[in-house]
Formats: structure tokens, sequence, C-alpha cells
């Protein structure tokens, strides 16, 4: 009952199951009693270190010297450290190595908690260590651990309590209440471990099972294997032996269906051959028939060839002169296009002008409303140099001579004014002459359009023609070259007649080096 509990994976195994599980344990353990030879050492040098440095030079305030206990926690550091060191290195494969590093483990979370005088921060120390040991999957590493942390903890929180809690009384709810987190904690880790240690315990098992899959494999491959080299001599009244594991069963079936196959091709193979002898000479015959008469079809097609070379001249010529006739039409519709461009875009600026001077008839007319104002601004001016008397008769000259400025420039503007009316006017005229042309080049294009499309429907019409006689030229002179290759073929098959005849021979002699049944009945000949 207590291994099942300690070794559960264990459970249900053979002896073969148990060994190779034993196997992959040692080598997981002794990586990770290497792991933790690093981790000793390291954990040795730091706790040499604090109890040096961290820890007063008095650790109760009493003297002025060491303490005793100072030297002795730097040199329990140190045992704590090598000892576990050297064996986790050079005993990784000794089973009790692990055991060892649980007991130095939880000393030197002991040790830390006792250097720093009982600090609440140190003793989670305690729960990482339970964390590392739990790399082993071993329960009884982990409980190891956890009574001698409960040991440490009862003992010095109820005669030492300073060295654990840092408190002068003994402090047994607090050992009760550090116990409880480390139970609860265990009790996470051993769930992880046994969930850990089945699935190695499955794993073991289908390795295993793989391992003795692959020997029985092997042991029908084996069995099967002279039957292999048999056939491949030729033998093929070979007896398949009976295979057991079920995996090559179907291989064994295979093969004797296989034999089974080749026996009955290399019969009917044997017999094509005699009959493919008896009917060379016969196909000999038959081809120089067949090649006299593809000699008198050849004949006629190059007579008919002839002929449609003929008609094909004809149609061609008649083809090139369609085509003469697309291009005048062609170049012509271009021409009609581009006048009928060059017309629109003479249309187009006359308008522009036209625009234009409706701005320019704005623009003078905003100009001489300008000479109006002005003309009034000078008439104010003169009345206002008037009423000024002697000393604005200066002012009045100079106003006299704006107004008849403004109205210089106001008979100009109106002469200006008429003269782009009349512009406008002779514009407009060239617009609507230019519009009527381009109408009547319109009806020109179309024209031209509609007699480009007649061409071209003459030309696709001759093409189609041409086209016609060219394929019916090719496919004569394809039928003759058929004919000629045909008649080639002819020849040669006679020539292959007698070659099929002495590569009969030639089958029937290596068919003659195989060993088979044939009517049930076993046939033996050699080459």
């Amino acid at each position: 009952m207590l291994s099942k509990i300690l070794f559960p994976q264990y459970s249900g195994l053979d002896a073969d199951e148990s060994a190779t599980l034993h196997r992959e344990e040692l080598a997981a353990n002794a990586r990770t009693n290497r792991l933790f030879a690093v981790l000793m050492l390291i954990q040795g040098l730091v706790a040499f270190g604090l109890s040096l440095v961290i820890t007063p030079q008095t650790w109760a305030g009493e003297a002025s010297s060491v303490h005793p206990h100072v030297w002795g926690s730097a040199i329990l550091a140190i045992l704590l450290g090598v000892v576990p060191a050297y064996l986790g290195w050079f005993q990784s494969q000794n089973p009790l190595t692990r055991y060892v590093m649980a007991i130095s483990q939880a000393s030197f979370s002991a040790l830390f908690i006792h250097i720093s005088g009982g600090r609440t921060e140190v003793h989670f120390h305690v729960f990482a260590s339970l964390a590392f040991l739990s790399l082993y999957r071993d329960p009884l590493v982990l409980l190891i651990a956890t009574v001698i942390t409960a040991v440490d903890h009862l003992g010095r929180g109820l005669f030492w309590p300073y060295s654990i809690f840092g408190l002068s009384d003994p402090a047994l709810m607090l050992v009760i209440e550090h116990a409880s987190w480390v139970i609860i904690e265990d009790a996470v880790l051993l769930v992880g471990i046994y969930s850990s240690l089945r699935e190695a315990s499955t794993r073991c098992r289908d390795q295993v099972l793989h391992r003795r899959q692959h020997q029985n494999l092997n042991q029908a491959i084996d069995q099967l294997r002279p039957v292999f080299d048999l056939a491949a001599q030729g033998d093929l009244t070979v007896d398949i032996p009976d295979v057991r594991d079920p995996h090559v069963k179907s291989l064994q079936t295979d093969l004797d269906r296989t034999i089974r196959s080749w026996n009955h091709v290399v019969a009917m193979f044997s017999q094509s051959v005699d009959n493919v002898t008896a009917s060379s000479s016969h196909l000999h015959s038959s081809s120089t028939n067949l090649s006299q008469g593809i000699e008198i079809q050849s004949e006629s097609l190059t007579a008919i060839l002839t002929e449609v070379e003929a008609l094909h001249q004809s149609i061609h010529s008649i083809r090139e002169n369609v085509r003469r006739a697309e291009a005048a039409t062609e170049a012509a519709n271009s021409m009609a296009h581009q006048s009928e461009t060059s017309l629109a875009e003479s249309e187009q600026s006359m308008k522009i002008i036209e625009e234009s001077a409706d701005q320019m008839i704005a623009t003078v007319g905003t100009i001489q409303e300008l000479a109006k104002q002005t003309n009034m601004l000078a008439l104010n001016a003169s009345i206002e140099a008037a009423r000024s008397g002697e000393a604005g008769r200066g002012f009045a000259v100079v106003a006299q001579q704006v107004k008849e400025l403004a109205g210089h420039c106001d008979k100009n503007i109106t002469l200006v004014t008429q003269m782009i009316q009349q512009t406008r006017q002779h514009i407009q005229t060239g617009v609507e002459k230019s519009s009527r042309t381009t109408y009547q080049f319109k009806e020109v294009c179309s024209a031209v359009a509609s007699i480009n499309a007649e061409t071209s429907g003459i030309v696709a019409l001759t093409q189609n023609q041409v086209d016609s006689a060219e394929r019916l030229r090719m496919q004569i002179a394809n039928l003759r070259e058929i004919h000629e290759s045909t008649q080639q073929d002819g020849i040669q098959l006679s020539n292959e007649g007698d070659i099929l005849e002495q590569l009969a021979h030639e089958l029937r002699e290596c068919v003659h080096q195989f060993k088979f049944h044939a009517d049930k009945s076993e046939i033996q000949t050699t080459a």
C-alpha cells in the first residue's frame, strides 16, 4: 500500500515496462541532481556571505566580537553546499542522492531564516525550495523536506523563537500558520507530481508497446525475406509462410496475391508470345497490300492539290484589289475626319473670340462709366473752385482739363464699343457659316464611313474565301503527307514483321527463365 502511494507510476506495469520507466527516472534524477549540485554551491556561497556581512558583529548585541553562531552559520553553509554538490555531481545516478538534496535544501531554508534573524520574507525560501524539489517527481523527497521544515519551525518556534520569527516569546500559533501554508503548497505540488507520474507511466507503457511491435515486425519481415529473394530470382512457385503478426498479416496476403497474379500474367504472356509469332507473317502480307493502295491514293491527291493551288491564287488576287480600294477609302475617311476636327476647332475658337468680345464690351462699359464719374467729379471740382474765388482759380483750371480729358475718353470709348460690336457681328456670321460647313463635313464623313464599311465587308468575304482555300490546300497537303507517311509505315511495318517474329522468339526465351504454375500444374523450364 505504501509503495503504491510513494511510487504510483509502477502500478499496473510489467517487468519490462517497470525497468524502462526506472531507467528514465534515473536519467531524469541524474539531470536534476546536477542542477541541484550547482544550486547548492550557489546557496552555500550566498549563505556564507550573508552570515559574515548581513549578520551584525554582535547578533544579540552583547559583545564587541564576532558571535560564535556567526562562525557556525558560515561553516554550516559550506558543509550544506559542498557535500550535496559533490554527491549531486559525482553520484548523480545514486537513488539516495535526491533525499540528501531534500535534507540539504530544507536545511538551507532554516539557515537563511536563522541568518536573517527570522525575517518574514526569508520564509518564502521554504516555498521556493519545495517547488524546486518537486522536479524530482518523488513524493518522498517532498515529505522529507516538509518534515525537516516542520521539526525546525516547531523546535525553534518553542525554544528559540528569536532565531526563526524574531520574537522573544514562544510562537506556537505562527508555527501552525506556517505549517498550514506548507501543507497547502505540498497538496498542490503533490497533485502535479502524481499527474506527471501517471503521464510518465503511460508514456513508458506506450514505448514498450511500440518496441515490442517493432520486434514482432522485424521477425515477420525475416520470415518473408526468403520469399522475396526467391521471387526476385524468378521462382514463382514459392510457398508463403504463415505470419502471426497482425500488422504484417495484410502484407502476407498481398504478397500471396501478387505471386499468384505474377503466375497468371507470366502464363498469359507465354501464350501471347506464341500468338504473336503466328500473326507476324500474316501482318507482313497485309502491310504490302496496304502500301500499294496508299500509293494510288497519293497520285489522286496530287491532282486535287494542283487544282486547289490555282483557285487559291485567283482568290488571292481578288483580295489584293479589294484591299487597295479599302486603303483608299480609309485615307479619304481619315482626311474627312481631320477636316471635321479642324472645323470644329475653328468654330470653338470663334466662340472663344466672341466671348472675349463680350468681355471687352463689358470692360469698356466699365471704363466709360468711370469716365462719366470723372467728368462729374471735375464739374464738382469746378463749382468748388468757383466758390473759393481767387484761391481756387488754379484748381478750377485743373478741373477743366480733367473734364475735357474725361469727355475725350468717353468719345473714344464709344468708338471702340462700336468697333467691337461690328467685330462681334462678323464673328457670329463666321460661327454660323462654320457650323453649316461642319455639318456638311459630318455628312461627308458618314458617307465615307459607309463606303469603308462596305469595302471592309468585301475584304472580309474575300479573306474568308482565301482562308477557306488555304485550309483546303493545307488539308489536302497534310492528307498527302499522311498518305506518304502511311506508305512508308506500311513498308516499315513489313520490315518490322520480321523483327517482331525475332522478338517473339526472344520473349519466349525470357519467359523460360521463370518458374511458374500453369493450368494448376507446375511447369519448370530453364533458360
